[in-house]
């Protein structure tokens, strides 16, 4: 499998920028099979071992943004076998986001998107108030429509220094940051 390969997977343990340290163990499961040169390379149920390799907590008052960073370094098939593998988080939805090194944080990787955000909520607000009442309603929609964009924005300023959690059951993908040969049988 190449580099750049994306995971989905489930979280067997939980780790958080609160609670967890430095060197803690984490665990997640496949939850769809991964394919490589015409067969299954990694079934459902294959799982990936690691451990937290940076750890922030947040603190409003000092502007700190909670962050984690996990790296995952085993991988054990369902019949046992066991070799070693290079992967780090690549998406966790839409509640933290992930930068292009893993680091999971509640700060969106690049800050020009707040203006989009409220741009494109401007324009969709436009677009249903003009169907629903022409001219007039489209400026209506695309005030009222920048104005959620706007609130979105604020909320999620609110609660960027907040800690997070990753819970057990927590789906994500990860990314394989090295090329990984599956051992034959």
């Amino acid at each position: 499998m190449m580099a750049g390969t994306r995971l989905r997977v489930q979280f067997n343990s939980e780790v958080g920028t609160a609670t967890s340290r430095v060197n803690d163990g984490v665990e997640v499961h496949l939850l769809k099979p991964v394919g490589a040169q015409g067969r299954e390379a990694l079934p459902v149920g294959t799982v990936l071992s690691g451990r937290v390799l940076v750890v922030r907590r947040g603190d409003k008052h000092t502007k700190t943004y909670a962050a984690i960073r996990l790296g995952f370094s085993r991988v054990t098939l369902p019949d046992g076998r066991s070799f070693p593998i290079e992967a780090s988080l690549a998406d966790l939805g839409v509640s933290e986001y992930v930068d292009s090194e893993g680091v999971a944080s509640t700060v969106p990787p690049s800050k020009g998107k707040d203006i989009g955000t409220a741009a494109a909520s401007a324009g969709i607000g436009a677009g249903v108030g003009a169907v629903a009442g022409g001219a007039k309603g489209a400026g209506i929609g695309a005030g009222v429509g920048g104005g959620i964009g706007a609130l979105g924005t604020l909320a999620e300023r609110l609660t960027q220094w907040d800690d997070f959690t990753l819970k057990k059951g927590r789906k994500a993908w990860l990314r394989l940051d090295a090329d990984l040969e599956v051992p034959a049988r």
